[in-house]
């Protein structure tokens, strides 16, 4: 069995770095890293975050702000819509639109006080409880 030549290495690993993109982004590529960066964490990073004790569990947070009107299983009650098919990235940016004043819809004002006082822990917590 020969040995490789640790300079052959060398030589492979310089060729392979010259392989690599270094140039920099164009303005086309910008909004694309813009939009990258303002993309919300995920909610599970969230609430690794917290130490253990200060972690808001997402079932007590769905029934003291959501059962009412979305239902025990998030079927949706009356005029309220169901929960489910959203994914918790998803259900997470619905919430933080409505507690910024930007979703619009019918319950619109409804959300906007059922979250006004939510924590982001507590969206995020909420949002993978309902989110599947």
């Amino acid at each position: 069995m020969n040995p490789i030549h640790p300079g052959l290495i060398l030589l492979l690993c310089a060729a392979l770095a010259a392989c690599g993109d270094a140039t920099a982004p164009t303005s086309e590529n910008a909004p694309q890293a813009e939009s990258a960066a303002s993309a919300l964490t995920h909610p599970s990073d969230i609430l690794a975050a917290l130490p253990p004790e200060a972690q808001p569990y997402g079932l007590d947070v769905y029934t003291a702000k959501c059962v009412a009107c979305h239902g025990n299983l998030g079927q949706g009650i009356a005029k309220n819509p169901a929960l489910r098919g959203l994914t918790p990235i998803a259900m997470q940016q619905k919430l933080h639109d409505y507690r910024a004043g930007k979703a619009a819809g019918a319950q619109t004002a409804v959300m906007a006080a059922a979250v006004a006082g939510l924590s982001d822990a507590e969206i995020a917590a909420v949002s993978i409880y309902t989110g599947e």
